[in-house]
């Protein structure tokens, strides 16, 4: 538990350096979903983010944003790769639902991303995110490295529903949480991830 981020952003020091983006990145994937954007991957193991993009019909786009360019900056690396749209002007301020599971992907890369203070403030113990991963359709995949045990656990969120009435604020909470208490005796595992032991785990 600490009252700083591990790494602050250079311009929102309570917030982790990869706060800006993911939030950037769920206005995109909000404004974009009707041309069939899918953030596939966002992968922040190496302390750089690399994205994974992909279109219907389109080959993937692997992307090496800044953080902390900003959403118009963001926006126009994208559309270099495919078809994108900003979010409505009032994204940031306004009450939203998603009703598609790549609505409810934006969805929750925003709550992850206004909600960085889970990462650092709540817990015993140290976790670290290591990226956010979605099949578009049915699941996401939020990698969480417990850097005292030397291990990762992926859990599994189930799009459907998710961010549709205003019950799941707070998820990011839920989700570190239950990384945090996850039992590696009973979980499956996935390889092996920066030299730790990944176990993977479903968000009931």
């Amino acid at each position: 538990m600490s009252s700083h981020p591990r790494r602050p952003a250079r311009h929102l020091p309570a917030a982790e350096w990869w706060a800006p983006l993911l939030v950037d990145v769920a206005a995109i994937q909000r404004g974009s979903a009707p041309a069939g954007l899918c953030v596939r991957d966002i992968d922040l193991s190496s302390g750089t983010a690399e994205l994974t993009v992909q279109w219907p019909g389109r080959a993937d786009a692997t992307l090496l944003p800044d953080p902390e360019a900003g959403r118009a900056a963001l926006l126009r690396l994208m559309a270099a790769a495919g078809p994108v749209e900003p979010a409505p002007e009032d994204h940031d301020s306004e009450f939203w639902v998603a009703d598609t599971p790549l609505l409810s992907h934006a969805w929750l890369l925003d709550e992850l991303g206004r909600r960085s203070d889970a990462w650092y403030a709540y817990l015993p113990q140290p976790v670290e995110l290591l990226g956010v991963a979605t099949d578009g359709r049915d699941t996401a995949t939020v990698s969480v490295a417990r850097l005292s045990r030397d291990d990762v656990v992926r859990v599994r969120v189930a799009l459907e529903g998710l961010g549709s009435d205003g019950t799941d604020a707070g998820l990011a909470y839920t989700i570190v949480e239950h990384a945090h208490a996850a039992d590696p005796a009973t979980l499956p595992t996935a390889g092996v991830q920066g030299g730790r032991p990944v176990y993977v785990s479903t968000l009931p």
